[in-house]
């Protein structure tokens, strides 16, 4: 299969990749060094490098200050949030927020609905999550006293077993976290569906599409997650 794609060219905005591991180059005929990192410390490209760098010596400041470096630090988030809303599929920018990490972001949202949670409510989960839109959710509900449930997936192509999963919805469903994108197998959830059945139960929508972002559109208003 031809393609147009210039792998070589992409290749050369990532300054780790000149490097060499054991002797080896990362590009090039014969033994070659290959990273297989990506979910845990990905490589850089050298404009996020210089930006950020750029940042932490000219506009490094807190946010809403009356002062120059503020109102530039706030200008440069403004930016990136709208950027990131086009990226997401919304027209609203202040509806994103930046975080260090998905679990860190999700133990942290996870606390915060924690407070909203009574005795008898559950929340669902599915067995094809990464750990960490798992873990924060299951340390979240046995601190609160509430129940997780969890959603099999159908052993024969790894895909959710929509069935089971509707069977484990219920009125006492307050929230369903689920994976656009299985990080382990690769498969994709049908999102839209899922959400749809989760509404009608009363419950709210937790996406993590972190392992789909690269490879797909994300629609977050089409998708109707909450």
């Amino acid at each position: 299969m031809s393609t147009d794609f210039d792998v070589h060219a992409c290749r050369a905005e990532f300054p780790a990749l000149a490097r060499e591991v054991a002797g080896h180059p990362t590009e090039g005929g014969g033994q070659t060094a290959a990273f297989f990192d990506g979910p845990a410390g990905s490589q850089v490209p050298q404009r996020v490098i210089d930006a950020v760098a750029h940042y932490l010596a000219h506009t490094n400041a807190n946010c809403g200050g009356a002062f120059a470096t503020s109102r530039e630090s706030d200008e440069v988030l403004q930016a990136a949030q709208e950027a990131m809303a086009d990226f997401l599929g919304t027209d609203d920018p202040d509806l994103v927020v930046f975080g260090p990490n998905m679990t860190t972001i999700t133990f942290a949202i996870s606390r915060a609905l924690a407070l909203t949670w009574n005795d008898g409510d559950e929340l669902l989960v599915t067995r094809l999550e990464h750990d960490a839109n798992r873990t924060p959710w299951v340390l979240a509900a046995r601190d609160a006293r509430v129940t997780v449930r969890f959603a099999d997936i159908r052993a024969d192509d790894c895909t959710l077993d929509l069935r089971h999963f509707r069977s484990q919805l219920c009125g006492r469903t307050r929230l369903v976290a689920v994976s656009c994108a299985s990080n382990a197998v690769g498969t994709l959830q049908p999102v839209r569906e899922i959400a749809k059945l989760a509404h009608a139960a009363g419950a709210e929508v937790f996406l993590d599409a972190v392992h789909y972002a690269p490879h797909a559109p994300i629609d977050v208003d089409a998708w109707d997650c909450d």
